[in-house]
């Protein structure tokens, strides 16, 4: 038959109400509006609960839900029979949970698998979307508290029911429970009481008992483990886990429950003019850069605290410098490229590679590197000489080659015992570099004879004179310092005591008129050891050490604000900001406690505990910790960071001894020393504009001019009166009819959950005749569907066809997509995954006399096989001839391509019978490996009226079995999907592979399958 290209409108269109899953018997005059009960994105509730109060008997499933803060509307697992129901699920997994904010996986792997051998692998929703389904509400404050059903034998078949409540402040969710957070009232199986800590808490120490410590007995593998009586098995089926039979404290599959009691009572009023923008809080992103080159070799000492691989940074002239205790260059961990450039090593500040020009010769570590001026670069630490030439702790060197910049000749001396000068902190404000370490002299530029100044002095940036007239005589090593960008006064942190013979207790205020004390009282946590790390942000100023506190104090009377305790773990050993935001490294791998003061006990002052790793970030202007940045780093001897640097394009770089850290595929890598993170995006899409909307004989029409996004494409949101009832990526979608005066509005939204502000309103006018159409089966229907690792019996198209025995699921149906109905989840191993899936609708036509014809709408993804009522009516990307179970599409087609190039097949009345009538279908994978699959299917069924606008029927010359009656239209493009590797549960389109003969994969089992090839 002829296939002729659908216009581009019309893909538009259709994509519109596809993602929409909003599209209603068209026909339809305007209605009232829907109950909101989870049944479609139109009509989707507040909380689980709602839906439970607003439908009693609905079952366990996954129904819509939307609260002023989730934005949109979304997808999530509901039990709605314990307890009542009304419980979202907001994880589930055995053993290896994330204790990230992050979560871990999809939300759509959350509610895709939620229990069985196939969801033992952890897959957690984000802190920020569990506030979004608390609607920004208090974790504290939910009236059950969390809900853990955990499995209490290793076949499953055996469960209980725990619950528990906080009594210390929790205000928002945090995945991090092996730590302090007291714990109220709980209750475990049989068990109840109060009390105990979320590390670990219960009655006994069998099963009625919850431990989430991470200790090496239980191979660091977090989950919500029974008590060190209580036991489990290795096995992989096995529902109780532990590394050994003898271990105790098993990680058994759990599921976390929540219960928000939301209702759409929380949602406003939108005025006129329309909703405001919003803009995620600016901060680094979590998931790091792509290392590009790395540092790897340790040059010399072997204390973690201080020698690791990547220990300072500056920028200058689109160069960051590095350096640290490293000897070599390269760009994985396999050694490729190996470069020796121990010590000092220069990358571009926006791709990360390494500059291969600049090659100074240095003999022992960098340890601090400022830009002066003049362009040159100033680098202090323990080395003797640089270049060749004898440089004791300082020098300065050409910014393009490295080599020594003779202007500056300052030289440091030390006479105290040991002799040996080093400089730890080095800063540049108005005319002075200033200089902090070990050393008692100086001497250069015009000043021929030796200046005293002791731990810290200052030299002009000019020839490197030192000033005679200011010297703070520390009695002790400084290791930061920082000169206000007031110009008033440099801030000090070390092993000092005293400046002069006045008390400066490890840190210290001084002024740079006259080295005068300003009087600093630092209140330490447990003793006054030593600080390591100091900045001036804004109006305040944070310090930063021993005893694993992180204080931030007001700028003008130097009384503490803010304080924070990493526990466990070690002390904090470095400070830096992009103004705004202030990120602090340390060795600390578990907890902050915010409003903690004192180490080790950390006592009940805090109010906020959440997951640290190695540094984190704060909120200068509040002070708070911010646990949106929540990295996955890994290191060579958790010497944490001890250095860290926001450069001008807004990436923050940690550097120390990092190993490895995880990117936002979810994939670890390689990472040599020190991670990169890029900012986030936290700026709102431009707003759209000129929303119309028009009732015609389709429902209420909307259309609007599109919005902008620095970082990519952006989708809309359709409001109507007060939330959001669909989203699309078409400038036009066409919504069920509503009854006049209903208020539309449109706003943008890109992928990092910034909203633009919204058009202004649009009101929907009185409604026109009914449309001559029916939707049979609308978008997102409930679908029978089979995916298991044998074909379904012969005759499975028939209408007579007993598919009691398949599951259930709203479309779409498949896997490898990010706005799916129903995940498909294959059969376990040994099994091999299937390549094809079959589906099955029943619905009920009263007259087909009434219509001239049905209109199908499908998508090929790869390739599809639609049957009504036991006939193939259509296929696409199918060979011709007998269709099995072994059978590959001839075509791969991205998961894009697939949901923008739906195709139509139009179906004579005849072919459908009064009564109940079936629709199938079968999808087939072009390979074994394809990262996604997935179906859906309209059928809308057009009155007799209308019979002359359907295009004639048209004789197949393709020799595929199809109804001569249908007509197809051809999907405007298709495109190679290929395989790739598990990412997490990423999907990425990337260039076809090349065409070879036999196909994937090799399987002795099967025949092979066509290779995969691009639609032409």
């Amino acid at each position: 038959m002829k296939l002729s290209r659908s216009t581009a409108g019309a893909t538009a269109i259709i994509l519109g109400a596809l993602l929409a899953s909003s599209l209603v018997p068209l026909g339809a005059a305007a209605a009232p509006l829907p109950v909101p009960d989870g049944s479609a994105a139109d009509s989707a509730a507040a909380s689980c609960w709602e839906v439970k109060q607003n439908a009693p008997s609905a079952p366990s499933g996954l129904y819509w839900l939307v609260t002023p803060q989730l934005g949109a509307p979304q997808q999530f697992y509901c039990d709605q029979e314990t307890s009542g129901g009304g419980w979202v699920l907001v994880g589930r997994g055995r053993e290896g949970w994330s204790q990230s904010d992050e979560g871990q996986g999809t939300a759509a792997q959350v509610r895709g698998t939620v229990t069985g051998t196939g969801a033992f692998t952890p897959r957690q929703l984000s802190s920020e979307v569990i506030g979004q389904l608390l609607n920004g509400g208090r974790v504290d404050a939910l009236s059950e508290g969390i809900r853990l059903r955990r499995a209490t034998n290793t076949a499953g078949t055996a469960w209980q029911e725990a619950t528990f409540k906080y009594s210390s402040p929790r205000d928002a969710w945090s995945w991090m429970f092996d730590n302090e957070q007291r714990v109220g009232a709980w209750t475990i199986g049989g068990a109840s009481g109060s009390g105990g800590q979320t590390s670990g808490f219960g009655s006994g120490s069998d099963q009625n008992r919850i431990e989430t410590y991470t200790g090496s007995s239980i191979g660091y593998r977090a989950g919500f483990g029974f008590g060190g009586s209580a036991r489990g098995t290795a096995d992989a089926a096995s529902f109780i886990w532990a590394p050994n039979t003898s271990t105790g404290s098993p990680r058994p599959f759990t599921q976390v429950y929540l219960r928000p009691r939301l209702t759409s009572s929380i949602f406003s009023a939108i005025p006129d003019a329309g909703t405001p923008a919003y803009a995620q809080p600016g901060v680094a992103e979590s998931a790091a850069l792509p290392t590009v080159w790395g540092l790897t070799g340790i040059g010399g000492g072997s204390n973690p605290e201080g020698s690791v691989e990547a220990g300072a940074f500056a920028e200058s002239n689109g160069i960051v410098y590095v350096g640290g205790n490293f000897l070599r260059v390269q760009r994985n961990s396999a050694g490729t490229g190996q470069v020796a450039q121990p010590f000092l090593a220069a990358f571009n500040v926006n791709t990360g590679e390494w500059i291969s020009s600049f090659r100074p010769v240095i003999n022992k570590q960098v340890k601090a590197i400022t830009a002066l001026p003049n362009g040159t670069i100033a680098i202090g630490g323990y080395f003797d000489t640089v270049n060749g030439q004898t440089a004791r702790g300082f020098a300065v060197l050409n910014p393009t080659t490295g080599a020594t910049d003779t202007r500056i000749n300052t030289a440091l001396i030390n006479t105290l015992s040991g002799g040996v000068p080093f400089v730890r902190s080095l800063d540049v404000q108005g005319d002075w570099l200033y200089l902090g370490g070990s050393f008692t002299h100086l001497t250069g530029g015009t000043a021929a004879s030796q200046v005293y100044s002791r731990g810290a002095a200052r030299v002009s940036v000019t020839n490197g004179t030192p000033d005679r007239s200011w010297n703070p005589e520390f009695n002790g090593t400084v290791m930061s310092l920082d000169a206000s960008s007031q110009g008033d006064r440099v801030y000090f942190a070390g092993f000092f005591s005293q400046s002069k013979q006045t008390a400066a207790v490890k840190g210290a205020v001084i002024t740079t008129n006259g080295a005068d004390v300003v009087p600093w009282n630092i209140q330490f946590s447990h003793v006054a050891n030593y600080q390591q790390a100091v900045k001036e942000v804004g109006s305040k100023v944070w310090i930063g050490g021993s005893e694993h506190m992180l204080h931030s104090y007001d700028r003008a009377s130097l009384v503490r604000e803010t304080s924070n305790i990493g526990k466990s773990g070690g002390d904090f050993q470095a400070i830096a900001s992009d103004g705004e935001v202030v990120y602090a490294g340390c060795h600390c791998y578990y907890t902050n406690y915010f409003g903690a003061v004192n180490w080790p006990n950390v006592g009940s002052q805090w109010t906020q505990a959440d997951k640290i790793s190695s540094a984190g970030a704060w909120d200068n202007a509040t002070g708070r910790y911010v646990p949106a940045f929540s990295p996955t780093v890994s290191q060579r001897a958790g010497a944490g960071a001890w250095s860290l640097f926001v450069d001008s394009t807004g990436t923050t770089w940690f550097g120390g001894d990092y190993s490895a850290s995880v990117t936002a595929s979810g994939a670890s890598q390689w990472s040599g020393g020190f991670v990169r993170f890029r900012h986030n995006d936290a700026t709102a899409p431009t707003t759209p504009a000129g929303l119309t909307v028009k009732a015609n004989a389709s429902g209420d029409a909307l259309t609007w001019t599109g919005s902008t996004d620095a970082r990519g494409p952006v989708t809309y949101q359709v409001l109507r009166n007060d939330r959001v009832v669909a989203t699309t990526s078409s400038l036009s979608i066409v919504l069920q009819s509503a009854p006049a005066g209903t208020r539309y509005f449109v706003r943008a939204a890109d992928g990092a959950g910034n909203w633009s502000a919204s058009t202004g309103v649009a009101v929907a006018s009185a409604n026109p005749p009914a449309n001559p159409a029916t939707t049979l089966i609308a978008a997102g229907s409930d679908w029978k569907y089979a995916y298991d690792a044998t074909d379904p019996a012969a005759g499975w198209q028939s209408p007579a066809f007993d598919t009691s025995a398949w599951s259930t699921g709203a479309a779409p149906l498949g896997y490898g997509h990010g706005t799916l109905g129903t995940t498909l989840v294959a059969p376990p191993a040994p099994a091999v995954k299937p390549i094809v899936s079959y589906y099955s609708k029943e619905f009920t036509v009263a007259d087909p006399g009434a219509f001239s014809a049905v209109t199908l709408t499908s998508r090929a993804d790869d390739g599809v096989v639609i049957y009504v009522n036991g006939v193939e009516v259509a296929r696409r990307n199918i060979d011709a001839g007998a269709v099995g179970f072994g059978t590959y599409a001839n075509l791969a087609v991205s998961a894009a391509n697939a949901v923008a190039n739906p195709f139509t097949v139009s179906v004579p009345s005849s072919a459908f019978v009064a009564g109940r009538n079936v629709i199938s279908a079968e999808v087939h994978a072009n390979y074994r490996s394809t990262p996604s699959v997935s179906f859906e299917l309209t059928a809308v069924g057009t009155v007799a009226q209308a019979a002359a606008k359907i295009a004639p029927p048209a004789k197949s010359t393709t020799g595929t079995p199809q109804t001569d009656d249908v007509v197809v239209e051809e999907p405007v493009d298709s495109e190679v999907d290929p395989p790739s590797a598990d990412t997490g549960g990423a999907v990425t389109d990337a260039p076809a592979p090349p065409v070879v003969t036999p196909a994937p994969p090799a399987e002795p089992a099967e025949p092979p399958a066509p290779s995969p090839t691009v639609d032409e």
